[in-house]
């Protein structure tokens, strides 16, 4: 019996990923870059960077 063939890399030439993966990936990425997993951390950030439109309700 032949083994079946491997299959070929993506367009960009990078590894198909399973989603656990990905997020395992993504998390690892996201803890070296300091992000946090605390909401009212991600509340002040965004805080900081977006800026309200002028209908939006006040928090």
């Amino acid at each position: 019996m032949t083994e079946p063939k491997p299959k070929p890399p993506s367009k960009l030439g990078a590894e198909k990923l399973t989603p656990e993966e990905q997020k395992r990936r993504f998390i690892e990425g996201a803890r070296e870059a300091g992000a946090s997993e605390d909401e009212a951390d991600f509340d002040e950030a965004l805080k900081r960077i977006a800026k309200p439109s002028r209908g939006a309700p006040k928090l």
